[in-house]
């Protein structure tokens, strides 16, 4: 656990791209920070388990997370890819039910973490960020959706793309040539629903296509007029 004051301008910065406060006025994000902690896990460590008390939500400052669920026979299933500037653990504070999903670190981790009491109270002083509160969670409820329709209608090559794109709009992409931070066959196959061997023998045939091109950090997506 950190002191906020020590850190308190990359804080702000970051938390500037967050969809609740971009474009706001600095006393939002101030009035956040003196109400929250500043938190620190390393890589591989789960921070949020499925089925506990929904207790408070992270603001990632630094490092990756990936969300997931399991199934029956403890197979992961990758439901987001969330990095710094993006939240988790808000669904359980507005419905007040237990967490639905796994976050696991995977990187060092630092976040600014808002007890589910102290958020609430910031939410009802402040209703600009309320109501960009209500719209994250309709944008999340929508994405959702796409992403069950591309999983039941479309091959794996289909459903890549698919991902890829989303991908692309959380990044808020908006070119006919985009780049997207490049995932490991394991994520990609994880959130698909497929496997290892099977993404990559698609992401091959979408690379000799002329679909996608895989750099060393990062995957090129050409979309179609």
């Amino acid at each position: 656990m950190t002191d906020v004051k020590e850190d308190a301008r990359k804080v702000k910065e970051v938390l500037s791209l967050n969809p609740l406060f971009k474009g706001l006025e600095d006393f939002y994000i101030t009035d956040l920070i003196t109400r929250a902690e500043l938190r620190s896990w390393p890589g591989g460590i789960q921070v949020i388990t499925e089925g506990d008390e929904g207790d408070a939500v992270y603001f990632i400052i630094s490092g990756k997370v990936k969300v997931t669920l399991y199934g029956e026979e403890g197979r992961e299933i990758v439901l987001a890819v969330l990095k710094n500037c993006d939240m988790f653990g808000e669904m359980s504070i507005m419905d007040d039910k237990p967490r639905s999903a796994n976050v696991e670190a995977v990187t060092d981790l630092s976040c600014l973490v808002i007890s589910k009491t102290a958020f609430l109270e910031y939410l009802s002083r402040h209703h600009k960020v309320y109501m960009r509160l209500f719209a994250y969670l309709t944008g999340r409820l929508r994405e959702a959706t796409r992403k069950i329709g591309g999983l039941a209608l479309l091959d794996v090559c289909g459903r890549i793309a698919h991902t890829l794109i989303g991908m692309a709009k959380a990044e808020g992409s908006d070119e006919k040539v985009i780049a997207i931070e490049r995932p490991t066959h394991e994520e990609l196959a994880a959130m698909i629903g497929s496997s290892r061997e099977v993404v990559s023998r698609a992401l091959k045939k979408m690379t000799l296509e002329g679909y996608i091109k895989i750099e060393k950090s990062r995957i090129l997506l050409y979309l179609s007029e």
